[in-house]
């Protein structure tokens, strides 16, 4: 029963701006993921940097 849970929570992703037809699905995930995992960094380093500013 909690794996169902789990499995039903999982991500799904829409590739609309990064697949407009000259790309393949496989390069247009890459892109996104690629991107997404950037913002991730970008947000985990600012949280970073705030938190030994308060420390």
């Amino acid at each position: 029963m909690e794996k169902n849970k789990k499995q039903n929570k999982k991500v799904q992703f829409v590739v609309v701006r990064e697949f407009f037809g000259d790309k393949t699905m496989r390069e247009a995930f890459e892109q996104l993921i690629e991107r997404q995992t950037c913002e991730h960094f970008e947000e985990w380093l600012e949280h970073r940097e705030m938190a030994q500013k308060a420390a």
